[in-house]
């Protein structure tokens, strides 16, 4: 049976930016490293399969990483949405594959999340970046004009406030911890035996956004 990380944040956090960098630990870019996983009606890969460097569980990353945004928020109601995220969370791991479940949607989910943390083990990665950093990070993204700043503060600090009652729900089902971007990096690293791989993550290609 593999592992779960769960990557959860407000915009602007950096759970993007944590999923790209593990796939690159993982040799994104490197011929073979990287099967996508294709569903009919649907242009992008659902999902990818990537080899582990050191000879380890193979790692199941959800959604697509093709453009800015990516995980979960690429799988919509039309493609299957919550549900589909689940059971591709929910078959993988039990396959014996780790899986990386990431995006914003899913970072104030709890029901389905429950049901994973109760057949699988699943570690929840809250990322700690503070409200006005993740806020001027928004704004960075969406090139918007600083008298919008507050407006964008504020709808952070809404997202926080159901971040956290999602992950409150899920203390003691689920492995729940809260970190900075760098040692929530490493800690993900840790869980799924990359922190022995050597240059492996310095070796693997950059990932970009289509």
């Amino acid at each position: 049976m593999g592992l779960i990380i769960n990557p959860r944040g407000t915009g602007g956090s950096g759970k993007t930016e944590l999923a790209r960098r593990i796939l690159a630990a993982y040799g994104w870019g490197n011929p073979g490293q990287v099967q996508p996983i294709h569903r009919p009606g649907r242009d992008q890969p659902i999902a990818y399969r990537l080899r582990h460097p050191c000879g380890g569980r193979p790692l199941l990353v959800l959604g697509h990483y093709e453009r800015r945004s990516g995980g979960c928020d690429t799988i919509p109601a039309s493609h299957g949405g919550a549900e589909a995220i689940f059971r591709l969370a929910d078959g993988g791991a039990a396959a014996g594959h780790d899986v990386l479940l990431e995006g914003s949607a899913w970072s104030a989910e709890h029901i389905r999340s429950t049901l994973l943390a109760q057949r699988h083990r699943l570690h929840v990665l809250a990322l700690a970046t503070p409200p006005e950093q993740a806020a001027r990070n928004l704004a960075a993204r969406r090139r918007a004009r600083r008298d919008s700043w507050p407006l964008i503060t504020r709808a952070v600090l809404a997202q926080r406030d159901t971040i956290e009652a999602a992950c409150a729900r899920l203390r003691g089902l689920a492995a729940v911890e809260a970190h900075g971007f760098d040692a929530a990096l490493a800690r993900a690293k840790e869980l799924l035996g990359l922190d022995t791989a050597g240059g492996s993550a310095a070796s693997g290609g950059r990932l970009r956004a289509a």
